[in-house]
């Protein structure tokens, strides 16, 4: 089958900056050991247009010779020109975005057979963001990003979403006629590296509380460290480390300045654009995973977690019940009860045995989400596409 998947594809493979980066990535590495996978990227600003080939994978880079992401679709024209004279079977775009709407509606025209994964709505993330953080900039955000959002979803006639949680949303878009057409869904989470499976730990005589994601008001690393001055109250000697790609600045700065006013610059770390090797290490050393996040359809990083045996304290949030189970694998609180969340990662740092347990649990639940399986569900989900089954039972994990 020769495939072809759109989305945002890294630059180096110890370097992922991203969960629809890392989803991309590893779908293509494991297409690729059957079939034939042309992987085009979205077009960086600064980057070069180029072709990489290794083996039956292809990478196709563009460049963004505008200022802004959304130049990024002047170059729309050319990556559809290149990936209809491939003559894919199917191609499958990622994202909601601009570019990847663009993508959806120019492939279809061309009576390509094309299926569209929403890797969460940015309708409900922006939404979040100007309910909490009220601004023109996020009102802005919301009315430009639905709209193509919305215009997109009204296109596509086949879809996979990570999580029952994104499925309901849609529904619940169609219900209130902010779409009027409501696609086949196909629910399949996004997947791990497969090192992550294999991940022994590092035995250390210092706890650590680990926090990954992208540096971003988002991802609420500013309560979790209100959380943890509570925790390091309890528990002097733990650490708390914090990494990710730093995507808002101003947001660092923030949080460099509550660590100071806390007075806990000895006992905290920030890592911006972690090199994944040192991420790995950092997984390794960690007795727990903590992410106060104020919104996710899923959460890689909670799997990549689990995967290495850390019982997770989280958010209720979105898709987070549907991947850590409370009681089980970790431990869920309200987004904004800094008290619960605090409560709950003294709980487990001061209980031994509750963290075996869910740390044993959390390495079974991980195994899952193996780009192996998952690769063969979405294949499946190719072929009833490419022969038109009737719509009918929904290809799950």
């Amino acid at each position: 089958m020769n495939i072809v998947q759109v989305g945002p594809y890294p630059l180096f493979a110890d370097c992922i900056k991203g969960g629809v980066e890392s989803s991309v990535f590893g779908l293509a590495q494991e297409l690729a050991n059957s079939h034939i996978v042309d992987v085009f990227d979205l077009p960086r600003i600064g980057g070069k247009d180029i072709v990489e080939r290794k083996g039956s994978l292809t990478i196709h880079r563009y460049a963004n010779t505008g200022k802004y992401n959304q130049d990024a679709v002047d170059r729309g024209k050319e990556m559809l020109r290149d990936i209809v004279a491939l003559h894919p079977d199917i191609v499958h775009i990622h994202g909601t975005g601009l570019i990847s709407s663009v993508l959806y509606k120019a492939v279809k025209s061309y009576g390509i057979p094309v299926l569209l994964t929403v890797h969460g709505l940015l309708h409900v993330e922006k939404k979040n963001a100007l309910l909490k953080h009220p601004s023109l900039k996020h009102l802005y955000q919301l009315i430009v990003q639905s709209r193509t959002e919305f215009d997109v979803l009204n296109e596509a006639d086949h879809i996979i979403v990570d999580t029952e949680y994104v499925a309901n949303q849609i529904k619940y878009l169609h219900a209130k006629k902010k779409i009027t057409h409501l696609p086949w869904m196909y629910v399949v989470p996004q997947g791990i590296q497969s090192h992550f499976l294999t991940l022994q730990p590092i035995n250390t005589n210092q706890q650590y509380i680990l926090s990954v994601g992208s540096i971003s008001r988002r991802k609420g690393h500013l309560l979790l460290i209100k959380a943890f001055d509570k925790v390091h109250r309890a528990i002097p000697d733990v650490h708390l480390v914090i990494a990710g790609t730093l995507t808002e600045n101003e947001y660092f700065s923030q949080m460099q300045r509550e660590i100071e006013k806390l007075h806990l610059s000895q006992f905290v770390q920030t890592h911006s654009n972690i090199a994944q090797e040192d991420l790995l290490t950092h997984y390794q050393k960690a007795s727990l995973f903590a992410l106060h996040s104020q919104e996710e359809s899923q959460g890689i990083a909670l799997v990549e977690a689990m995967a290495v045996g850390l019982p997770v304290v989280s958010t209720t949030v979105g898709g987070i019940p549907f991947v850590v189970k409370d009681g089980e694998t970790g431990l869920l609180s309200k987004y904004g009860d800094v008290d619960a969340f605090a409560d709950n990662l003294i709980k487990l740092l001061k209980n031994d045995d509750l963290r075996k347990r869910m740390s044993q649990d959390a390495r079974n639940a991980a195994q899952s989400y193996s780009w192996q399986n998952l690769a063969k569900a979405i294949e499946t989900i190719y072929g009833r596409i490419l022969t038109n089954t009737p719509k009918g039972a929904r290809v799950t994990d």
